[in-house]
């Protein structure tokens, strides 16, 4: 086994492009309240976050928090990090020219 962990088993189908593109479609059937979670963890971070704030986002890949909360913060700039590289790029196609708020890693 490889010591990259880029090339962790696990991490496979989050590297493949194809599948990216089809992992938001889950989450938005499989977990209930889906849309509230993302509401609601704008509004908590809004309550203690200043106006200008940068928000790191963890296994930001997919983009869905980061549409949420691109959406529900025109002044917040992001950073999102995610493991698998095919995830990151499917964040930027979901957020389109607000990728621009986001740095990634």
């Amino acid at each position: 086994m490889s010591n990259d962990p880029m090339q962790h088993p696990l991490l496979a189908p989050f590297n493949n492009p194809e599948h990216a593109r089809c992992y938001g479609d889950g989450p938005r059937r499989f977990v209930p309240g889906f849309a509230d979670l993302h509401r609601m963890t704008t509004i908590l971070l809004a309550e203690r976050a200043p106006n200008d704030a940068c928000i790191l986002v963890l296994g930001a890949g997919g983009g869905l928090e980061l549409r949420a909360l691109v959406d529900a913060q025109p002044h917040w700039t992001f950073i999102g990090i995610d493991p698998a590289p095919a995830m990151l790029d499917e964040a930027r196609r979901v957020l389109g020219p607000d990728a621009a708020r986001v740095g990634y890693a």
